[in-house]
């Protein structure tokens, strides 16, 4: 199982020779490029040479034998209020993030649900509505080669303090349904870690794994948190059990990549770029470690 680093502008301290030095170094063995630059009005995404652009990053860190995975595309959009607006200014956004990620060599790119009105009132809505959106981006994924990652979601609550409540896929019977009726070889389930332990009455995350099972599970993001906001910190320095996670997914024996999702300037945001390379050894040693303990949890017969 690859050990996997969510690379972005935590990064952008160094030049891109360097970033795939630091992973390498660190002792990853894969990269999650996060898009979200392409959100800007200039990004260089849609400019005439952004294949030279992508080009460029992957070979980058293909010749560290860092390559990139995944990729997780452009999710803030907080001027869009509703579903029709989401689909005539997002859509097209995420449809060639999905074409910039296969042109990085990334086979899976996560993609966040439509979340953009209130979840508890509209559930059934926003299930029609994401049943749309994902498969508007079957032809697409299947043009590039590329698998959507599914995300489980949150929202807060504006009228009770900004607290963290329930939205698309952050129930697992949820989960299971959006997965289950797009029925799809390129729709699978990314399932969030740190995001399953923020709304109250929700499922352990453990109990997610094993009702997701072997066949959704596709990919992960790793991150841990006070069970009170999403922290991204990393694991071990929050209050999520690691051990009961890594034995739920060597019992459905997952065969994705162990993909953190942890933010420098959340975890550490003192740290100043030249402590990197010894905090991300640090990362990339928990990682192994949590590793080991999934490989120790597999069924016998495998």
């Amino acid at each position: 199982m690859r050990q996997v680093l969510n690379v972005d502008s935590n990064y952008n301290c160094f030049t891109l020779e360097e970033k795939a030095a630091v992973v390498k170094n660190a002792g990853f063995q894969g990269v999650d490029y996060g898009l979200f630059d392409m959100n800007a009005p200039d990004s260089t995404w849609f400019q005439s040479d952004w294949q030279q652009n992508a080009d460029q990053i992957r070979n980058a860190f293909a010749s560290e034998a860092v390559p990139i995975v995944q990729t997780h595309a452009p999710f803030s959009f907080p001027e869009i209020r509703d579903i029709d607006t989401f689909m005539e200014k997002a859509r097209p956004l995420v449809v060639h993030a999905i074409e910039v990620s296969a042109a990085l060599g990334a086979k899976c790119v996560v993609v966040h649900p439509i979340q953009c009105i209130p979840y508890k009132e509209n559930a059934e809505a926003l299930f029609r509505a994401n049943m749309d959106y994902y498969r508007s981006l079957i032809p697409v994924c299947k043009s590039c080669g590329i698998k959507v990652g599914i995300e489980n979601m949150f929202q807060r609550d504006r009228l009770r303090g900004n607290r963290i409540i329930h939205s698309t896929c952050a129930k697992v019977e949820e989960f299971c349904r959006y997965i289950d009726t797009l029925d799809s070889d390129y729709m699978v389930a990314c399932l969030d870690i740190g995001h399953t332990v923020l709304p109250t009455d929700n499922a352990e995350p453990w109990d997610f794994i094993r009702i997701l099972g072997h066949d959704r599970l596709h990919t992960l993001h790793v991150h841990d948190n006070d069970f009170i906001d999403d922290r991204h910190n990393i694991p071990f320095s929050g209050k999520i059990d690691w051990y009961r996670i890594t034995e739920a997914l060597g019992e459905i024996d997952y065969i994705g990549d162990f993909v953190y999702e942890v933010l420098l300037n959340s975890s550490v945001p003192v740290l100043k770029p030249e402590m990197y390379p010894a905090f991300l050894s640090y990362m990339a040693s928990v990682g192994q470690h949590l590793v080991g303990e999934i490989e120790k949890n597999r069924p016998l017969t495998r």
